[in-house]
């Protein structure tokens, strides 16, 4: 990456201060508006696609982001000479599949594929780190003694990788020639049960409660409502239906493909420790941004 301009693409002048204080230099631009694309994209070479949401809110729907928004950017980047695009969705991303977040991400990576612009696509597990929205909520959940929820039978398995793992995969991703016009999968190498992680939580935050299991038909009534009245609810009715699925590798090719040994969820997950239910309800209330 030495020596290469890094531009970061946002989508308000309130938001260039913040891509420049990271070292980027800012360009104004949005997914969802196909005519702010060309100018964003002047003398690009490659793009890093993360764009996405996780729930439908007003004008700002999975459909319009997640899949339009990825078509909108294809298209203007084959319009633009882009020689390469590397994007990050959730691991079995597919039009096919009946989950919302799933469904749209893999229309998107589905026509990028078609497009004829080369690209690599990089399906991460569960993604954990100090801003996650995963890992985060069930830490603020767990300070409400003396139950722990555990949504469904808590056996659905996930394989989480490390939020800076993701950032090297993706960076390497851009200098690797064996990676173009694939679709490679990227997560941690441990396969972790839903109450695994939660358990995983509550030990790094040196709490005991007693766990609950609850059925997902009875918190998708609670997850619902919250959806609805809560500007950036904990848990969107999309991710709480895969929840109960399991969410793991059939080829991990994180250390093999790009050279990443994975950082243990047990290893990386000191930030929980930060969290409490004010900043659980302070995020849920749209009053604290996620870092």
């Amino acid at each position: 990456m030495a020596g290469r301009t890094v531009l970061a693409m946002v989508r308000s002048e309130r938001q260039v201060a913040k891509a420049e204080a990271l070292g980027a230099r800012a360009v104004i631009g949005d997914v969802t508006k196909p005519e702010t694309l060309a100018h964003a994209l002047q003398g690009v070479e490659q793009i890093i696609h993360l764009a996405a949401v996780n729930r439908d809110k007003g004008d700002v729907t999975m459909e319009k982001v997640n899949a339009q928004g990825t078509i909108n950017l294809v298209d203007a980047a084959k319009a633009a000479g882009v020689k390469h695009i590397v994007t990050v969705v959730g691991l079995g991303a597919d039009s096919k599949r009946p989950y919302p977040l799933a469904y749209t991400q893999g229309r998107g990576v589905e026509y990028l594929i078609a497009s004829g612009v080369p690209y690599t696509i990089l399906e991460a597990s569960v993604i954990f780190g100090s801003g996650d929205e995963f890992l985060n909520t069930f830490a603020g959940l767990a300070k409400i003694p003396p139950i722990m929820v555990v949504p469904g039978n808590g056996k659905s398995k996930f394989q989480p990788i490390a939020a800076e793992d993701v950032a090297r995969c993706t960076a390497r991703a851009l200098i690797l020639p064996e990676v173009i016009n694939r679709r490679l999968q990227i997560c941690g190498s441990e396969v972790i049960t839903l109450e695994g992680i939660i358990d995983t939580i509550l030990a790094e935050m040196k709490l005991s409660r007693i766990k609950l299991h609850m059925p997902v038909a009875f918190l998708r009534i609670a997850v619902s409502l919250m959806d609805a009245l809560l500007p950036r609810p904990p848990v969107t009715p999309s991710l709480l239906a895969q929840l109960g699925v399991d969410n793991i590798a059939t080829d991990n090719t994180t250390e093999k493909v790009f050279g990443v040994t994975p950082i243990r969820l047990r290893d990386g997950i000191g930030f929980v420790r930060e969290m409490t239910l004010g900043r659980l309800i302070s995020r849920s209330l749209g009053r604290l941004e996620y870092r």
